[in-house]
């Protein structure tokens, strides 16, 4: 018992003492995962989940995974928000312990994919998630002024709160239907 209480007590030192120090290192999570602090300009933001977006939105069938992670904080303001689109193989999610605790000023979408004129559908919009946070729509007008959540299968939206109009549909193209999510 003596030797198990002594083990405890050594275990215990290393992780106060390495506690502060391991906590200043960020881990390596891979070239995929961006981890978003709200002291980050949200220009540098918007520039990031742009490049993703314009690339994953066409990649169906494509092989990169991302994971856009954003850590307890506001992100975004009314008057500059942070608006952006969530393509193929995306997953964004807020790290905090409630969907409270991240809060968007702005939109994150999955709008209509159009194969052609008056071809416009969300049947094909799967493989992207979103979840644990709370968004508060700013910064659009015109047909899409709110959240847009045009999916189909196998892209859940799960623990996000919005504040503002929100739609499961996009009804600014033609035929303007989804099939759920």
């Amino acid at each position: 018992m003596g030797s198990r209480l002594a083990i405890l007590g050594v275990l215990a030192g290393v992780l106060v003492a390495g506690g502060p120090a391991a906590a200043a290192t960020p881990p390596d999570l891979g070239p995929n995962v961006l981890v978003f602090d709200p002291s980050m300009p949200t220009s540098e933001i918007q520039a990031q989940v742009d490049a993703i977006a314009a690339q994953q939105i066409p990649d169906q069938f494509g092989t990169h995974r991302y994971a856009l992670l954003f850590k307890p904080g506001t992100y975004g303001t009314p008057e500059q928000p942070l608006n952006f689109q969530v393509g193929y193989y995306t997953e964004v999610a807020g790290l905090g312990a409630l969907p409270t605790d991240v809060h968007i000023n702005g939109t994150i979408d999955v709008y209509n994919q159009c194969l052609g004129e008056n071809n416009c559908i969300a049947l094909v919009n799967f493989w992207r998630s979103m979840s644990n946070l709370t968004i508060d729509v700013a910064g659009k007008s015109g047909c899409q002024t709110g959240e847009f959540w045009a999916v189909s299968q196998a892209a859940p939206m799960r623990r996000v709160q919005v504040n503002g109009p929100m739609t499961l549909m996009d009804y600014c193209t033609p035929p303007s239907y989804a099939s759920g999510e």
